[in-house]
């Protein structure tokens, strides 16, 4: 299965994104963001190739907004990063594999804390 998203996909608290037993690839588009949640878990997902894209973000108001996808506060930036992790805790990345993105293959940053990432590769970039 080959996933390209128009808009980053947002990960709610308390979820898991499985691709145990099949091929799953999210790619050439917007990926993954983990904001402002706890207890995640993504295993066995292949993401690849994400691009820089601006536009808005449809996340449950519980979320807070996210405004513009992946962009910094002056907005002239936005990320292509395969994984965003920004203030969240309890966070599992398993057996993934990430390549090629335009950004940086797995961000975790603005206190985010209990973040694993384990049993995954890595190729085709320089910041990881």
């Amino acid at each position: 299965m080959v996933i390209t998203l128009k808009k980053e996909l947002m990960i709610r608290s308390h979820k898991t994104v499985d691709g145990r037993g099949v091929r799953v690839e999210i790619t050439r588009g917007p990926c993954i963001g983990i904001e402002n949640v706890k207890h995640v878990i993504i295993h066995g997902i292949n993401i690849h190739d994400c691009r820089r894209r601006v536009g808005l973000v449809q996340i449950p108001p519980t979320l807070g907004s996210r405004g513009k996808v992946g962009c910094s506060e002056d907005e002239q930036e936005c990320s292509g990063d395969a994984v965003n992790i920004k203030n969240s805790s309890h966070i599992w990345i398993d057996h993934c594999y990430l390549s090629n993105c335009t950004d940086g293959l797995i961000d975790v940053n603005h206190a985010s804390n209990n973040v694993t990432i384990s049993n995954s590769r890595f190729t085709n970039h320089v910041k990881v």
